[in-house]
């Protein structure tokens, strides 16, 4: 496979970055991570974000959408699952690159503070 040619793809690159814009928000990172260690259902998931069942659907329908995640639905509950064992690989790959000594940029982390609305400037 010859990536520099797909980059230059319109289709592809809009798709790329599609899929960067999907994994970009706090609760759909947690639950890709959560999801990356199997199968879980919605009300485990609202747990572990600490969020509320429909802030939940909403993320869930953009992951769905995106397609990152895939739903079954067992008697009452649905369960959710990555579609892509790659999804696992790319946010495994992002969380130990922050890792790695040397990467934590304080400046980038002061700036990102302030997006939570409790910036003083």
């Amino acid at each position: 496979m010859d990536t520099r040619a797909d980059v230059l793809d319109p289709v592809v690159r809009d798709q790329a970055l599609a899929f960067f814009r999907a994994i970009a928000h706090p609760d759909r990172l947690v639950v890709l991570l959560a999801l990356a260690d199997g199968e879980r259902c919605v009300s485990e998931l609202t747990a572990l974000c600490g969020t509320s069942q429909s802030s939940m659907s909403h993320q869930l329908r953009a992951l769905r959408d995106a397609g990152l995640v895939r739903g079954e639905r067992r008697g009452k509950q649905v369960f959710y699952g990555l579609d892509d064992h790659h999804v696992t690989h790319i946010v495994r790959d992002a969380i130990a690159h922050v890792r790695e000594d040397g990467r934590s940029v304080p400046a980038f982390r002061a700036r990102m503070s302030g997006c939570d609305g409790n910036s003083s400037s």
